[in-house]
């Protein structure tokens, strides 16, 4: 598809408390990990993989372009082609995985994301066939995510892959990534600087077996962090000190997880708020809870429409300029991208009498 292709034709939304739409991705596709980036024009970008099915060959990395509320979104264009070879990489991508993205001051876009390498043995053929060979590229754009450099290797350990937003602070971004196979969380520090990116630390967490960090600022400079548990017995959290390299005890929470990711922010008040699923078996609802310690939170409302979007998950969210929060998230199985604009106003009614 032309990059130059025009925004979907649609009615403009109205100012509102919440906005919820679908964003054009092919039908029949399984369309997963997503991630959002508002511009520096004001627009909106979106990214995610889409294939036939998760971990196939087929899989690409689509890119949408919406307007600043995200009321219209453009038709999908393909940032990453199937069988992508990054340099420094051996072989040709298996597939393609987890998207995030990140806007630096200079304007660049960065995109991280997972990929699964190939490796193709004599009589044997391909032995990779899932997460556990994955890896971690990047690449960078400079017109807003309408082009892209070739990517090259970012982290090379078994079973890397991204999840969530990168977070800056002083020195580079701290990047939440995991390894498939081991099962572990890692803190990466990550130098975006023009056209090369590059890991300079790495902070893994031992212990339990937690994937999928997500991270959210706290006063101080540190970082609460939480976590997907494969086990199912709930979401777990932990503190990180960039300053210090140090990660602080990991912690259960009140809430349950079904084996899925979820993503965090801080509200107008300064607490932190959870997007996740309020379930230990499904994940047919998103929804909200809040914290004022960081472990013991306050369910709220659903984000994602019950009953229309099952299953619902890996919700990612950014804060835009003008104060109100944008999330996509996978729908219907994985075969859809959904996105919701909420404003602060509708997040207090989420909590009643808890303002």
């Amino acid at each position: 598809m032309a990059l130059g292709s025009a925004l979907l034709l649609g009615a403009a939304a109205e100012p509102a408390d919440i906005f919820r739409c679908e964003l054009p991705s092919p039908p029949g596709a399984a369309n997963h990990g997503a991630a959002i980036a508002e511009l520096p024009s004001g627009a909106l970008l979106a990214c995610w993989f889409s294939g036939a099915h998760e971990e196939d060959r087929s899989v690409r990395i689509l890119c949408s372009r919406g307007d600043g509320d995200g009321a219209r979104w453009s038709e999908p264009w393909t940032a990453v082609e199937p069988g992508d070879q990054a340099i420094g990489a051996g072989a040709p991508d298996k597939s393609l995985g987890n998207v995030t993205l990140t806007v630096t001051p200079d304007g660049h876009v960065w995109m991280i994301h997972g990929v699964i390498q190939s490796r193709v043995w004599p009589v044997v053929g391909e032995v990779c066939r899932n997460w556990i060979c994955g890896r971690i590229d990047a690449r960078v754009s400079a017109d807003e995510g309408r082009t892209w450099s070739q990517g090259r290797r970012l982290l090379d350990i078994p079973g890397g892959l991204p999840r969530a937003e990168l977070k800056p602070v002083p020195g580079g971004y701290l990047a939440p990534f995991y390894q498939e196979g081991d099962q572990r969380s890692l803190i990466a520090l990550v130098s975006l600087d023009g056209d090369n990116a590059q890991v300079l630390d790495q902070w893994p967490l031992d212990g339990p077996k937690l994937i999928q960090p997500a991270l959210v600022r706290e006063p101080g400079g540190r970082f609460r962090v939480y976590f997907r548990d494969q086990q199912r017995l709930g979401v777990y959290t932990a503190e990180f000190d960039p300053a210090a390299g140090a990660w602080g005890p990991v912690t259960l929470t009140n809430l349950p997880n079904p084996g899925a990711a979820v993503d965090a922010f801080d509200d107008d008040h300064g607490r932190i708020v959870l997007i996740y699923n309020p379930s230990s078996t499904s994940r047919d609802v998103l929804a909200l809870a809040r914290t004022d310690d960081g472990a013991g939170f306050v369910p709220g409302c659903e984000l994602s429409l019950h009953g229309q979007d099952a299953d619902a998950a890996y919700p990612s969210v950014i804060r835009g300029r003008d104060g109100a929060w944008r999330v996509v998230y996978s729908a219907n199985d994985k075969g859809k991208i959904k996105f919701v604009r909420f404003t602060s106003a509708w997040l207090d009614k989420c909590f009643p009498g808890k303002g």
